[in-house]
């Protein structure tokens, strides 16, 4: 039962009904006694946000849009800006897309109904043939949006990123210090901007120190567990008796790539894991002397991109003004011993 379905009972307009929801002095007092009565037969409970949106009262709310809930970096972001929020006296309202177009468009739209103070935005992979219109719209609504970890090509919105690239290139460095036989590069799709960051990093320090072609390959998965599961199979199978280094750019592929090199660990004569950034979870799966990786500020830039978009919300700053882009650097850690896995 909604709202027009109230006021085609009490033969009434839909503006009448609101009137009544709203406690309206002016509706008569028989027509705000008959259409209580059928909200009453039918349960009619009329949505409490709509109410106060209708009465110009808005809350203190931040849309927070993320590709995967599920990613265990993406839950320390989320964490994060959740304490910093209410700290605030801000209300989140979590948006997992899947990193879905679609999806990303859908909650763009709600959080603008909605009336939200500001956007924290981690996109999905880029789609050269969308035009992104729902980010447009945000814009035109005069709503604040900082970008997070990743962003949009074409959208000069602020944002508070990884300097994935340098990050990637001293990663790679230092791998090649432990003169690999040879190099597998394991990333999700270069259409998500972090990750071609980190593939540019990579082939940078490839390109600078000359390695061959034969040296160096390069696999792609979806960023998912099994995509890292599935893929270490493949590489795994095929080298059982070769010296590897293996250089996964992704967490969560991470973790599935670990999972298998477990089952296998006694088959091989020597591999070397290198990681863009450890989460507390990999950390105690890898041995603590056998791997390169980094750890990931991930708390910090997510308590940034809070910090920055309050500062707009705050001074009422435009998605055209005041644009920042700050990027976030951190140490290498190599705990290579030169032993087997």
């Amino acid at each position: 039962m909604n709202i027009k379905e109230i006021s085609k009972l009490a033969n009434v307009s839909v503006a009448t009904v609101s009137r009544v929801v709203n406690n309206d002095p002016k509706v008569r007092q028989a027509t705000k006694e008959k259409v209580e009565q059928i909200m009453k037969e039918f349960n009619y409970k009329p949505n409490s946000y709509a109410t106060r949106l209708s009465k110009g009262v808005t809350d203190n709310i931040i849309g927070l849009i993320v590709p995967d809930v599920g990613n265990i970096l993406f839950a320390e972001m989320i964490e994060v800006i959740s304490n910093q929020a209410e700290k605030e006296n801000f209300t989140i309202l979590l948006c997992n897309t899947n990193g879905e177009y679609e999806k990303e468009k859908k909650f763009t739209k709600i959080l603008i109904d909605y009336k939200v103070k500001g956007v924290i935005y981690i996109p999905g992979k880029y789609e050269s043939d969308k035009n992104y219109t729902h980010l447009k719209e945000i814009s035109l609504n005069s709503v604040p949006i900082v970008f997070l970890d990743r962003e949009i090509k074409g959208f000069d919105f602020d944002g508070v990123f990884l300097d994935n690239e340098n990050i990637s290139y001293n990663i790679t460095k230092e791998i090649l210090k432990t003169t690999p036989k040879k190099i597998y590069f394991i990333s999700g799709s270069l259409d998500i901007s972090s990750a071609n960051e980190r593939y540019l990093g990579f082939k940078k320090t490839i390109d600078e120190l000359e390695i061959s072609n034969e040296e160096y390959e390069i696999k792609y998965g979806d960023f998912k567990f099994d995509s890292g599961y599935r893929l270490g199979e493949d590489i795994l199978k095929n080298h059982k008796n070769d010296e590897l280094t293996i250089y996964i750019a992704n967490n969560t592929m991470a973790l599935g790539f670990l999972k298998i090199l477990k089952k296998n660990s006694k088959k091989f004569k020597r591999i070397t894991i290198a990681i863009f950034g450890i989460s507390d979870v990999l950390d105690m799966l890898l041995d603590e002397e056998n791997y390169i990786t980094c750890k990931l500020p991930n708390k910090e830039i997510a308590k940034k991109s809070f910090e920055l978009l309050i500062d707009k919300i705050k001074n009422s700053y435009t998605c055209d003004e005041k644009r920042k882009k700050i990027l976030c650097n951190t140490t290498i850690i190599n705990r290579i011993n030169q032993k087997s896995f």
